[in-house]
Parts: C-alpha cells; sequence; structure tokens
C-alpha cells in the first residue's frame, strides 16, 4: 500500500471516528436510549447555537421520513454503493489533495452510515438558528460532507482547462 492510500485510509477514518464520538457525546449527555425517538431535549450554547437531538429517518434535511425498514435498507444500500465508488475512484486519481477532499466525503457518508445501521435513523445534534428563524439540524458528518463537496467544486473550477 502506497503512503498516500495510507493517509487516506486514516483522514476516512479520522472524520469518521470524530463523527461518532460526538454523536455518542451528544446522545449519553442527554440520557436518552437509541429506541426512544424524540426531537425535544435542549441545550442552548449560546444566542445561535443549540444542541437539541433529532432522530432523521429521511435524507439530506430530512427529506423523504419513513418509518418504513425496507426504505431505510434501500437508504443503507445506496450510501453504501456511493462510499464504495468514491472510495476507489479517489484511488484511482492518487493526488493528496483529492484524497483529503475524498476523506471528508467518505468519512462523514461512513458516519451518518453507522448511524443508519445502528438506529434506524441519523443522529442530527446542531441546531443553528437566529432568533426564531433555524437551519436544518445536522452534525459532525453533515459538516465533513459539506465541507468536502465545497473544497471539490473549488478544486475542479481551479484545475479547468479552457
Amino acid at each position: 500500500m502506497k503512503a498516500n492510500h495510507k493517509y487516506f485510509i486514516l483522514f476516512i477514518s479520522f472524520f469518521t471516528i470524530l463523527d461518532q464520538l460526538t454523536k455518542l457525546s451528544i446522545i449519553r449527555y442527554f440520557s436518552i436510549k437509541s429506541e426512544l425517538l424524540v426531537d425535544d431535549f435542549l441545550f442552548s450554547v449560546n444566542e445561535y447555537l443549540n444542541f437539541v437531538i433529532v432522530w432523521n429517518k429521511g435524507f439530506a434535511f430530512g427529506l423523504l421520513q419513513n418509518d418504513l425498514f425496507t426504505i431505510n435498507l434501500l437508504y443503507i444500500l445506496i450510501i453504501s454503493i456511493v462510499i464504495i465508488f468514491l472510495f476507489f475512484y479517489a484511488n484511482s486519481l492518487n493526488q493528496r489533495y483529492q484524497y483529503f477532499i475524498f476523506s471528508l466525503l467518505i468519512g462523514g457518508a461512513i458516519g451518518n452510515l453507522i448511524d443508519r445501521i445502528r438506529y434506524g435513523a441519523v443522529v442530527d445534534f446542531i441546531d443553528v438558528h437566529y432568533q426564531n428563524l433555524h437551519w436544518y439540524v445536522f452534525n459532525i458528518a453533515d459538516i465533513n460532507i459539506s465541507i468536502g463537496c465545497v473544497l471539490l467544486i473549488l478544486y475542479e473550477i481551479s484545475n479547468k482547462k479552457t
């Protein structure tokens, strides 16, 4: 295994573990069980940030919420295929900067996939707001995926051949 590939695996592991540790910490802080699906535990950090547990059974931004076991299995299958594709695609590029970008994407996806397998829902807990205007509740995996997407777009724009 090339040195670059080792760093790729290390970064993916780091981003996945960071996500899982924050979720476990928040679950333990609120002392709730995984089968207790509630959305009303709140800890106010400051006037713009709260921690609240939301069990997201849907996709991005809570779209397509479901209670069906078969739909959850379909989500798991799709996410797994995307992770495998991204991993092999990134390995074929063999470029350090792109390894970092794809490790953010893959690590975030694995973090949310673990939740979906473990709980049947993704644990979201970061509530950013201004007065009564709240953004969608999200987690560290979502931050990793968002940063990875932005960096990938910037990378592609800066390397576009004209």
